[in-house]
């Protein structure tokens, strides 16, 4: 990882646990301007649990600009999706817990760019039966919402340490959000008495995969613009 943008990341986080906001604003400014310049960049990095955590925290500011929310959070969430290829248990936990965040609480953030993501790229787009056509399964809710709620409950599927996992949150406030988000996923679930829980986890792998793509892909459409 590039040393600079290793130590801004640092700082930042650094300023977050100090409740330093004006340091958070200046250094996660650094993070994310980093990006602007070299957004392949985000497609490899050594500690990408760390890049994730500045930009999701930096969700929290009055920014006016949605544009910015928009990838502040689409960069969180491609941070987290590789963190969720370590070797760590711990790591893969904490990733997991704070993409079930970025989909419930910041859903609103991700909310276009996950609808975009489960639109079929090759139908017919003069055709109405072609724009329903989404190459999806025929039980995979409609609802975008539901689509995240799934994902989201594949994710908590996912963690190991289910008991434990809030511990790697070290921000009462960010323990807070994901208890709240745990228990509006499963209680939410829990409604949906009509697809079996096995089934809305293996629904909400699809999705998050087509999330994964989806964004991938946007990187490398940027990079080659640039």
């Amino acid at each position: 990882m590039n040393n600079q943008l290793n130590f801004n990341a640092v700082m930042a986080w650094t300023a977050f646990g100090a409740q330093d906001y004006s340091g958070l604003e200046q250094y996660g400014g650094q993070v994310y301007n980093y990006f602007v310049h070299n957004p392949s960049e985000i497609l490899k990095l050594e500690n990408p649990l760390l890049i994730g955590k500045v930009f999701q925290v930096c969700l929290g500011f009055q920014e006016p600009d949605e544009d910015i929310q928009e990838v502040r959070a689409e960069n969180a969430f491609l941070c987290f999706s590789q963190a969720l290829n370590s070797e760590k248990s711990n790591i893969r936990d904490e990733a997991s817990a704070r993409l079930m965040i970025l989909l419930i609480r910041d859903q609103k953030h991700l909310k276009s760019k996950v609808e975009h993501a489960c639109q079929n790229e090759h139908a017919n787009p003069y055709s109405f039966f072609g724009m329903i056509d989404d190459g999806l399964p025929s039980d995979m809710p409609m609802a975008t919402n539901t689509k995240m709620l799934f994902t989201a409950y594949y994710l908590y599927d996912s963690i190991i340490d289910k008991a434990n996992v809030i511990s790697e949150f070290v921000n009462v406030g960010e323990r807070n959000a994901f208890e709240n988000v745990k228990k509006h996923v499963l209680d939410n679930c829990r409604q949906l008495q009509n697809t079996s829980s096995e089934r809305k986890a293996e629904l909400g792998g699809i999705v998050f995969e087509k999330i994964c793509k989806r964004l991938k892909k946007d990187i490398e459409l940027y990079s080659n613009n640039i």
